[in-house]
């Protein structure tokens, strides 16, 4: 007995695997072999070991449901110990010649589960130990496994009982587990022979509900479910956990009427424009507070205060690339080039060399005496290069430093380096690139005044631009 319930268990388990098909109808035969393992009580201390059994059946459907079998089996097996002689190792069978009747679930698919309880003549047969025959009860179950419409595997567990006599003279339990095939002829044969009109699975002769429509779920008796109550039936309701007394679409799910994800029945406010993003009473959402809503807005991070247009993007009223909140010449004619505030560019300054020119006295660039410092007036002159040379990025220079005749010549040419390298330094620091001007001292050479005279020697001590490309 101690070995009873883990395989009444795993036939339970069988038995509850999900059904696909069917098979079994009234009026159909069915004949298998089959094995598998016995577990014999103890016959008065013998102790039979648990060995291999076999056997052969045929049975016949009554009803879907009922039917009758026939069976024949064998375990052979040897005892431990002969409790009357003494001898140990005695070859003993026991024989079973079975009439059973079977209750048979879930008709017409193809997992089906069954009970049965039956009656069997036994025999046990130990040689010259013992020799007796007695009828006997079993009861059990298992399920038919149908691969084909007439071929299937068949799962059974029993317990046996009969009431022995002679030297065992007391009942004894056995417990058996098989594995068997099975065929399956006659007149119902075929598992799509029940009828089934609405195809929810239960057979006609058993629906109380046989006009389900397709893809319902159904109880037992073949009616169709509603679980949430909305009028759309289990299976075919696509939103099957609807809130009591929401209004639903044919799907099953909660209408919404203006498309924003939350359904008529909680929307505060229902006729939100189709696209707007809304929260979660319906209401659309506007970030940016420009009268566009999210979702809809296609310029969503527009500034508070800045006007819009129907798509929601900041007005440029001129067409000039800067909105009209940050524009500051907002009358801009149409094509001009603009900066970032909105304004036409200032026109370019006046370049440095016209007409074919390639040098150019810087007038008014002075410096103080003996030293390369430039005087404040001379930084106007400068910046009015400054912007040439910024508007005419190609005009490559080269900064030559003067002096009078006076002094000795190794300090002038000096002087007039350091000059010029102070007037380069000065625009390198306004924005020019210093790639773009070389420096050169030239002393008291090439004069273009007369050093003998001090208007001269004022003309002389210069600072000169040469334009080098």
């Amino acid at each position: 007995m101690r070995k009873t319930v883990p395989v009444l268990a795993a036939c339970l388990i069988l038995a509850m695997t999900p059904a696909l098909a069917d098979g079994g109808d009234k009026g159909d035969y069915d004949i298998g072999l089959y094995t598998g393992f016995g577990w014999p009580d103890n016959y008065n201390t013998a102790n039979p070991k648990d060995d291999v059994l076999y056997g052969a059946r045929a049975g016949k459907f009554f009803t879907p449901d009922w039917s009758a079998e026939l069976s024949f089996q064998r375990l052979a097996t040897s005892t431990d110990f002969d409790p009357a002689s003494g001898e140990p190792n005695v070859d003993m069978k026991l024989d079973a010649l079975r009439l059973n009747l079977l209750y048979n679930f879930l008709e017409g698919k193809t997992f089906r589960p069954f009970v049965t309880l039956g009656l069997g003549y036994e025999r046990l047969d130990a040689g010259n130990v013992e020799n007796r025959k007695d009828f006997g009860l079993n009861i059990g179950g298992g399920v038919r496994w149908f691969l084909t419409e007439r071929f299937g595997l068949r799962f059974d567990a029993r317990l046996a009982s009969v009431d022995m006599g002679g030297k065992v003279d007391e009942r004894q339990n056995n417990v058996e587990g098989m594995l068997g095939v099975m065929w399956t002829f006659g007149k119902g044969g075929a598992p799509k022979q029940i009828a089934d009109s609405d195809g929810d699975g239960v057979a006609d002769r058993k629906d109380k509900c046989p006009d389900t429509p397709a893809g319902a779920k159904v109880d037992e008796k073949g009616c169709p479910f509603d679980t949430d109550g909305d009028g759309v039936l289990d299976g075919i309701d696509q939103c099957p956990d609807t809130a009591k007394g929401w209004s639903v679409d044919e799907k099953g799910c909660p209408k919404d009427s203006d498309g924003d994800g939350v359904p008529d029945a909680k929307d505060a406010c229902p006729d939100t424009p189709r696209g707007a993003k809304v929260d979660d009473r319906g209401c659309p959402l506007d970030g940016d507070s420009d009268g566009v809503f999210d979702g809809i807005d296609r310029c969503p991070g527009t500034p508070a205060g800045t006007k819009v247009d129907s798509r929601g993007c900041p007005l440029d009223s001129d067409s000039d690339g800067v909105n009209d909140n940050l524009d500051k010449c907002p009358d801009t004619p149409r094509g001009t080039q603009v900066d970032a505030d909105g304004c036409p560019p200032p026109p370019k300054a006046a370049p440095l060399f016209e007409g074919g020119k390639k040098e150019l006295v810087l007038e008014g660039v002075n410096f103080e005496t003996n030293k390369a410092v430039l005087v404040p007036e001379s930084l106007t002159v400068l910046d009015q290069v400054v912007a040439s040379l910024a508007d005419w990025p190609d005009v490559l220079v080269e900064i030559g430093g003067y002096t009078d005749s006076q002094g000795a010549p190794n300090y002038n040419m000096k002087l007039s380096e350091k000059r010029a390298q102070a007037v380069r330094d000065y625009l390198v620091g306004k924005g020019i690139d210093a790639a773009r001007m070389s420096v050169k001292g030239y002393g008291k050479t090439n004069p273009i005044a007369d050093n003998k005279t001090a208007e001269g020697r004022a003309k002389n001590r210069r600072v000169e631009l040469t334009r080098l490309d």
